[in-house]
C-alpha cells in the first residue's frame, strides 16, 4: 500500500527571483556619459554644447531608466513576497532554445502559459537560457510562478 508521502511530487527550486539582484550595471552605464560631457565641456572648447548636450541626455536616460527598473524589480519581488503571482504546472512544451549567439528569445509553454526570455534582456525574472546553462528542457515537469510577463520561480520535479 503507497503512503500519502509516496504519492505527493516533490519539486526542486532551481530559480528564485530572490536570487537575482538588481542589475545596477546597466543604467549606471549612463553616468559615464555624464563625466565625457563634464569633461568635454571643461576641456573641449569647441565641443561645449555637445558636451551639455550629452550630460543632459545621458543624466536623464540614466534617471528615466534606472527609474523604470527599479519600479520593475519592486513590482516582481512585491508580488512574490505577497503571493500575488500565478502558477503553472506541467511538462514544458514548444521549447524553442535560444541559440548560443543570441538573436531570438528562448520560449516554451506550460499548459499554454508561454513564457520568452533572453540572457541579454534586462528583467527582474528568470533569464538564463538553456545555452548557457539554464535548466529548461522540452518534456521538462515544472511548476513556474510568474507575475506579468516575469518568471518569479521555478521548481523541477525530482525523479525525473
Amino acid at each position: 500500500m503507497l503512503e500519502v508521502s509516496q504519492l505527493v511530487d516533490h519539486y526542486r527550486t532551481v530559480f528564485e527571483i530572490s536570487q537575482k539582484g538588481f542589475e545596477w550595471w546597466f543604467p549606471a552605464g549612463g553616468l559615464g556619459f555624464v563625466v565625457l560631457g563634464v569633461l568635454s565641456t571643461k576641456f573641449v572648447k569647441s565641443r561645449k554644447r555637445f558636451g551639455y548636450f550629452m550630460v543632459g541626455f545621458a543624466t536623464l536616460w540614466t534617471l528615466t531608466v534606472g527609474g523604470s527598473m527599479s519600479v520593475g524589480y519592486y513590482k516582481a519581488h512585491k508580488a512574490y513576497r505577497t503571493g500575488q503571482y500565478s502558477v503553472v504546472e506541467g511538462a514544458v512544451e514548444n521549447f524553442r532554445p535560444m541559440p548560443p549567439e543570441g538573436h531570438q528569445d528562448e520560449c516554451f509553454s506550460v499548459q499554454r502559459q508561454t513564457f520568452c526570455y533572453s540572457d541579454y534582456g534586462i528583467t527582474p525574472g528568470f533569464n538564463n537560457s538553456t545555452s548557457h546553462g539554464g535548466p529548461i528542457r522540452a518534456g521538462l515537469p515544472v511548476r513556474i510562478a510568474y507575475y506579468n510577463h516575469d518568471i518569479l520561480r521555478i521548481d523541477i520535479r525530482e525523479n525525473f
